[in-house]
């Protein structure tokens, strides 16, 4: 009798053990922000926190012979889920380096902590099932702590509409319209900001995926010469070896004159 309840007990273990597993495996894999330019309207889960750093970022801007190169580094994004709806967010940019050459060519450089930003996200819109609509909205403050050129010199907000329509296993379809008090170019004062971006996210594999965005906006900078509607495509990788970690790597490209030529970023991200 005791050799079949050890025989007993040792089985139901066994059943438990393979039911935590398969639990394990099926659970939602992280929900991250990066890559691309649009923003997922999935909000962190209750009590959990969740890093999404640039580990580098580097922006190319060719225009009227000047050739202006910018490097972030350690850019992070940290979210925290509250109530299951709702989650806190706090972004910095410890460290940039900005290498502006002149069409005479005279060279400046400079080496700068960046601003850091605060905000909320809430879920408006939930997805019901594997498939279907979710939208979420977001709200951040620009706290200027950095210094110019990497921060931005003065305090800014903006809002965000992240649209996220998943069609099936494979593909996603997501929108982000923003609308925003940027700060001007000189770093004194806001003005307008709007525009929209839009992706299609297509998983090669249940670990690999790959997103095209692109993104219009209209920045009505004082300044003529900053003034315009700059137009940005772009194409990124991102691969999950486990459920809470995904690597990235990503590059935007400038479609008219008034966007930056060329921006290449690579990433991680972390839930615990």
């Amino acid at each position: 009798m005791r050799d079949f309840i050890k025989v007993l007990a040792c089985a139901v273990a066994s059943i438990a053990a393979s039911a935590a597993a398969a639990e394990d495996s099926n659970a939602d894999r992280l929900c991250s922000e990066r890559p691309g330019l649009t923003t997922s309207a999935c909000i962190t889960a209750a009590g959990h926190l969740q890093t999404e750093t640039a580990l580098a970022d580097w922006t190319l801007d060719l225009r009227d012979g000047e050739r202006d190169d910018t490097v972030l580094i350690g850019d992070t994004l940290v979210r925290y889920g509250v109530g299951g709806k709702t989650e806190l967010r706090l972004g910095w940019t410890p460290f940039g380096i900005d290498r502006d050459r002149d069409p005479d060519g005279t060279v400046k450089r400079a080496h700068r902590v960046g601003d850091a930003t605060f905000g909320m996200k809430t879920s408006i819109v939930e997805r019901k099932g594997d498939n279907g609509l979710a939208v979420s909205v977001i709200a951040t403050a620009l706290l200027p702590v950095g210094r110019r050129p990497i921060g931005a010199g003065d305090w800014g907000v903006s809002f965000e509409l992240p649209i996220t329509y998943r069609t099936s296993s494979k593909i996603s379809l997501q929108a982000t319209p923003i609308v925003a008090a940027a700060v001007d170019d000189d770093g004194r004062g806001r003005h307008s900001l709007y525009g929209s971006a839009v992706e299609v996210e297509y998983a090669l594999s249940e670990t690999l995926k790959a997103d095209v965005s692109a993104q219009v906006t209209r920045d009505d900078d004082p300044d003529p010469t900053v003034r315009g509607t700059p137009a940005l495509g772009g194409v990124a990788l991102s691969w999950q070896p486990g459920r809470n970690t995904q690597f990235d790597l990503g590059t935007n490209v400038g479609l008219n004159k008034a966007a930056p030529d060329i921006e290449v970023s690579a990433g991680v991200s972390r839930r615990f």
